[in-house]
């Protein structure tokens, strides 16, 4: 019995590996298009050869056509030939700046041009950890070669200043390591304590290479006016590519509708950024109609890869209390701490006062709101929203919703929503404008409301030649017809499961208001 049961279960196990294995081979060979095509068409394999090759390394799936193209280039400009990159594939799904920053470093650690290959590059960790006269014996470094004197050759360090002979049975890593603490100590005076500190943060600091590091150097010192202290502070810019602080420069003379130069120095981390994603971030923001000046409240969006801004915006465009921040100044703010949006977004909705404020606020502040027990949203985002829609000064505008008493406490969805329909049945921004009170309704009570209006008697003078009451009659008309039932209170605004009234209508004294009641006035087109 129990020889039939472990011959059930390893049968079981053998489908289910099988199962999984075909699986992984069909995956395996759905292959990006892009991929194919770069191996085709630049180390010229077979289309069934680039497949096996993905299937061995499905890192290859994550690459594009250009980045597997700057790779090669890199690697041709090194001298690694074709012929040798094919031997080690691999080494294509490095980051261009690996490359770069390994094989500029063996150069300088005085490898033989020749020996640095794919194989090297792909092995650098274990090579930097073998003593500099292993490396020689295994003809990797001439002879004759003091490593740490080659490393200082390549940038303009004092002679004067030149270590003793390298101790050559000391690990290549350890003497670049020395030579880092040297040139650092020279270059920006950086102390032993710091750098430690620095280097326990940044870990790639020691892995960088002279030329590229002087050069960034350079550039934060010249072209941005850094100081030696505030390079030291942010001792991460060491390890940024000059190339690519250079293309920044170059390609995007203004940033968050200011000047680039000045942004960068405020924000020292978008440095790092490749300057191509920041173009890609610009033209997501530009896709969904947010003006460049937008992101001047929160610049830090430029450190957030590009595909993370595209997914976010797309999120807050199809969350409709977000949605209606999307034209807001500050709605930057809004994707760089989506994560604390996101997280705060149902509280607030239960009290019903979602602002752009509360969602993006530091802790303090939001605890200090949350504890006070108030549920009154921030009034200025519905003024931001209700100027840039309809048009008018701020003032004038807040002066008419004022006159509810409950205005503060209508959500902006509610008012944007309201707008929409308003908007879509033909009223205009000036009818709009004049009787702004009737936004804070919800659209189910401004929909019955137009219709009870449409049936009202004795009205006959109101209408025009269809039978249809003027435009400029309907809304004051309709405000009438919301709050009449609520003794023109405001409690109207109200939906029967948000608020309950601040007066009972069975406490309160029932006045009777009857529809075919003559009106001995023309009700006036603006609020009163």
């Amino acid at each position: 019995m129990l020889h039939k049961v472990v011959h059930f279960n390893l049968n079981k196990i053998c489908f289910v590996q099988n199962i999984y294995q075909t699986c992984c081979y069909c995956t395996a060979f759905n292959v990006n298009n892009d991929v194919i095509q770069f191996f085709q068409q630049n180390l010229g394999l077979p289309e069934n050869e680039v497949r096996r090759i993905v299937k061995k390394y499905p890192s290859f799936q994550n690459d594009s056509y250009s980045s597997l193209s700057d790779n090669l280039s890199l690697l041709t400009r090194f001298g690694v030939s074709k012929d040798d990159i094919i031997k080690k594939i691999q080494v294509l799904t490095l980051h261009s700046i690996t490359i770069k920053n390994y094989a500029m470093l063996l150069e300088e650690g005085g490898f033989i041009k020749n020996k640095i290959d794919s194989k090297t590059l792909l092995r650098f960790k274990f090579i930097s950890k073998k003593s500099i006269q292993s490396l020689k014996n295994e003809n990797l470094i001439h002879k004759h070669v003091d490593v740490g004197h080659n490393i200082l050759s390549f940038i303009n360090f004092p002679t004067e200043l030149y270590p003793a002979c390298c101790d050559e049975s000391l690990s290549w890593n350890q003497v670049q390591k020395n030579i880092f603490k040297l040139y650092i100590g020279w270059k920006i005076k950086m102390n032993i304590e710091n750098l430690k500190y620095a280097q326990a943060i940044y870990h790639r600091l020691f892995n960088k290479s002279y030329r590229l590091m002087d050069r960034s150097i350079d550039i934060l010192l010249n072209e941005f006016n850094f100081t030696e202290e505030k390079i030291r502070r942010h001792s991460y810019l060491i390890h940024s590519d000059p190339d690519n602080t250079r293309a920044i420069l170059d390609n995007f003379k203004n940033l968050c509708g200011t000047d680039a130069k000045s942004i960068l120095s405020k924000h020292p981390k978008i440095i790092l950024t490749p300057w191509n994603t920041i173009g890609q971030i610009r033209k997501h923001f530009e896709d969904f109609g947010i003006p460049e000046s937008s992101l001047a409240k929160a610049p830090e969006i430029y450190t957030l890869g590009s595909n993370t801004i595209y997914e976010r915006l797309s999120k807050l465009k199809e969350t409709p209390e977000l949605a209606s921040f999307i034209n807001n100044p500050q709605v930057a703010r809004l994707i760089y701490y989506y994560t604390k949006v996101n997280s705060r977004l149902k509280y607030l909705q239960s009290k019903n006062c979602v602002s752009l404020n509360l969602l993006v606020t530091n802790n303090y502040s939001f605890n200090r709101f949350n504890c006070n027990g108030n549920d009154k949203g921030k009034t200025n985002d519905i003024m931001i929203y209700l100027t840039k829609e309809l048009g008018e000064d701020k003032n004038e505008l807040r002066s008419l919703l004022e006159r509810h008493p409950y205005w503060q406490y209508i959500s902006l969805l509610t008012i944007r929503k309201s707008f929409e329909f308003l908007k879509k049945n033909n009223f205009t921004k000036d009818q709009l404008c004049h009787c702004s009170q009737i936004l804070l309704y919800p659209v189910h009570k401004i929909k019955d409301a137009l219709i009870s209006t449409e049936k009202m008697k004795n009205v006959s003078y109101l209408r025009n030649v269809s039978g249809s009451i003027k435009s400029e009659y309907l809304l004051p008309l309709v405000l009438y017809n919301l709050e009449k039932d609520y003794h023109f209170s405001g409690d109207g605004v109200w939906n029967t499961n948000e608020k309950i009234n601040k007066i009972p209508l069975s406490d309160s004294p029932k006045a009777t208001f009857d529809d075919t009641e003559e009106l001995d006035h023309d009700p006036s087109n603006k609020l009163l």
